[in-house]
């Protein structure tokens, strides 16, 4: 089970880490967005992707922190 939780763990981290590289992406978008001259849509559909990012990101690292929460709990108990 502790192999279990420590894959699960891994593949959290990995998709908390791009998720991150997207919410990244999307912040350097936002500053070359002067260029475009529908500037309000763009902007507003940049701040929809952002917060649905933000809101995955969050969900991720707390399910992240639930798996090494449970890693700890078997190590104690195992001592």
């Amino acid at each position: 089970m502790k192999r279990s939780i420590k894959r699960k763990l891994v593949r959290a981290k990995v998709a908390l880490n791009t998720t991150i590289g997207k919410i990244l992406d999307i912040n350097r978008r936002r500053k070359k967005l002067q260029a475009f001259e529908d500037l309000a849509h763009k902007e507003e559909e940049l701040n929809q992707e952002l917060k649905l990012l933000n809101k995955i990101a969050d969900r991720q690292a707390k399910i992240i922190r639930k798996y090494e929460d449970s890693l700890a709990q078997e190590r104690v108990g195992a001592s």
